[in-house]
């Protein structure tokens, strides 16, 4: 018989390497002077690792790009049986749990979550749970985490551990209000490009410059289209952070512009999402945005939202210094749960105006939250996302450690199964020219996908300069090899988006407005597609980049940034943001880290996309 100690020694758990840690603190964060309780109590939740994702992106780019097995998607039950995590791993982890003393444990086949004290935990982690605080609130966190050897092949990431986040939530834009509304037929900015279409939103002030759908229809060449609303086509936008569409504020737009009255439908409210009709209590700016220029362009087409609710796990950085101020969306929870449902319940086209600097996402969290979104392109749905509206950047930290002065990339435009979407303004002698705050360039997380070697090349070797280019390499400002974004553009500012926000004409924008203009070009042409009997447009980016001519090149102006101001509050970025002397990306010929491909050609795109014949 084995003597005590070596009993002991046989059931100590064999850890593996660590799966997370923070090389230090994230900005504003020291470790609180009070100690935690081993009998306090908390609750994690363990990400179970997806089979197959070496899979995943060869398995997308067959279905998207024309071939012999374009279009032929993923239903759920083809989805589950490549991708969904094995029930080797649900049980081994279920079992773990339950052996280390864990309680109220439960699985949705993806995740699972349970109820532990701080003491088990960190038995079962080898990890040292502190609470820390940032002056004005605590956190329980732990700087780094293991799991058990035999478990890390099943096991994706556990939260929250590293993960310094908070569950308040706030609206990111900026919007111009009118004292009084008086819609005027010339712009107020003579030196601007003016179509006729172009109105003045006029106050106590100055006039503000302002367009509708009817510019918009013009810029992208939709004008004469006619939409079947039953051809199956529909188009969704994404709701986080407490945000909700407004019914009556979108009849005063429709009125506005003519519109025939056309509602939209709350899908689903996921993990405590609430619709808040209340004018006093919602909070509607982005989410009116939103539905506002898709029902505008779309033409009767089904236009759809789901409401998200909770709030994502957050590295803090100098911008969001505080749990208060997390705007971080809560993704992961949000794609678990649509993939989980049959192909006839989730819509063809989901926009999503929400943009997070990529380095206050964890990179395990990014990474999940990406293949997932690659997951629902194999189901044949388009996700778009905007690029940001902080140019190239506010802070201009890496704030995982090295504090290295760098570009800001913003996630999930980053990810390459996104169709990340740029801004555009008036230029001074045409319609479109680069917006000066369109975020864009190259992700430190992700590899450059395929579909933009191409294009990427001719960008490094013919447009930029070879001065910049070494400027920016030789600082390690940028990484080249990374995945560029954005992939295409559209309208942003200047002039702005009318629209109305509890009962008032407001002028507003960004790549918040880009992205639903794109959004409905998408939904038109999977509406042609699907009255020729084809199937939807999908994730469009390689049909995009195989055919750039048919989208309006953008080759004036460009964007700056990680010059001490924020872009998108024009107030100074925060003590201790990186500077970067001559940041900036010009619009260049081709593709470019400011508008991608360029903006819609509606009619040319239609003519692309009904010419990729169903295999």
């Amino acid at each position: 018989m084995l003597p005590p100690t070596s009993l002991l020694l046989l059931a100590a758990p064999a850890y593996g390497a660590v799966l997370e840690s923070l090389a230090s603190l994230p900005h504003g964060w020291t470790k609180f002077h009070k100690s935690v309780s081993n009998d306090a109590p908390m609750t994690l939740q363990v990400a179970l690792q997806y089979q197959n994702l070496d899979k995943l992106e060869s398995t997308l780019q067959s279905v998207s790009t024309p071939g012999t097995q374009y279009g032929k998607y993923f239903d759920v039950d083809q989805h589950e049986a490549l991708f969904k995590p094995s029930s080797v791993s649900e049980s081994k982890v279920k079992s773990w749990l339950k052996q280390s003393g864990a309680k109220n444990i439960h699985s949705d086949g993806t995740t699972v979550s349970f109820s532990t004290t701080v003491g088990q935990a960190n038995k079962m982690l080898d990890s040292k749970f502190q609470i820390f605080s940032n002056g004005q609130m605590t956190k329980l966190r732990t700087m780094s985490y293991s799991v058990p050897d035999d478990l890390l092949e099943h096991i994706d990431l556990i939260s929250p551990t590293t993960y310094f986040s908070n569950m308040e939530t706030q609206s990111r834009r900026n919007s111009i209000v009118a004292d009084t509304v008086q819609l005027a037929s010339s712009a107020a900015n003579k030196s601007q490009f003016e179509p006729s279409c172009q109105r003045n939103l006029t106050g106590s002030g100055q006039p503000l410059a302002v367009i509708g759908p009817d510019c918009l229809k013009e810029l992208y060449n939709t004008v004469g289209y006619k939409v079947d609303p039953h051809s199956g086509s529909n188009v969704n936008f994404l709701n986080f952070l407490g945000e909700s569409a407004s019914h009556s504020d979108l009849l005063l737009f429709e009125k506005e512009f003519n519109i025939p009255k056309q509602d939209f439908k709350v899908l689903e409210l996921f993990d405590g999402g609430v619709d808040d009709q209340n004018p006093l209590t919602e909070s509607d700016g982005e989410a009116n945005l939103d539905v506002q220029t898709i029902i505008g362009l779309v033409d009767g087409l089904p236009v759809s939202a789901y409401i998200t609710g909770g709030v994502a796990p957050i590295i803090p950085d100098l911008l969001s210094p505080t749990p208060a101020d997390d705007q971080n969306e809560p993704y992961e929870s949000f794609f678990r749960q649509i993939l989980a449902q049959p192909n006839y319940k989730i819509p063809y086209v989901l926009s999503n105006s929400y943009a997070d600097h990529e380095n206050t996402v964890p990179e395990r969290y990014a990474r999940r939250v990406c293949n997932q979104i690659g997951m629902l392109g194999i189901r044949g749905r388009s996700y778009l996302a905007g690029s940001g509206d902080e140019g190239l950047g506010a802070v201009c930290k890496d704030n995982r450690g090295s504090n290295h002065t760098e570009f800001t990339p913003f996630f999930p435009a980053t990810c390459p199964y996104t169709i990340g979407v740029g801004g555009t303004q008036f230029g001074l002698e045409g319609p479109e020219a680069a917006w000066n705050a369109s975020g864009g360039g190259f992700s430190f997380y992700f590899k450059r996908p395929w579909y933009q070697n191409d294009a990427i090349a001719n960008y490094l070797q013919n447009q930029i300069s070879h001065e910049a280019k070494e400027y920016y390499t030789s600082n390690n400002f940028v990484d080249f090899n990374g995945r560029g974004f954005p992939d295409v553009s559209a309208h942003s500012l200047y002039p702005y988006y009318l629209i109305y926000v509890n009962g008032t004409a407001v002028g507003t924008g960004g790549t918040s407005a880009a992205t639903p203009v794109t959004a409905a070009i998408l939904g038109l042409l999977n509406d042609a597609r699907f009255r020729a009997h084809l199937p939807p447009v999908g994730f469009i980016n390689p049909l995009l980049y195989a055919h750039p001519e048919a989208l309006f090149d953008i080759v004036s102006g460009g964007a700056v940034g990680c010059g001490g101001i924020n872009l998108q509050t024009l107030q100074p970025s925060p003590p201790g943001s990186g500077i970067i002397p001559y940041a900036s990306w010009n619009a260049t010929k081709g593709w470019d880290p400011v508008t991608g491909l360029g903006t819609p050609n509606f009619m040319a795109m239609k003519d692309v996309a009904l010419k990729v014949c169903k295999q």
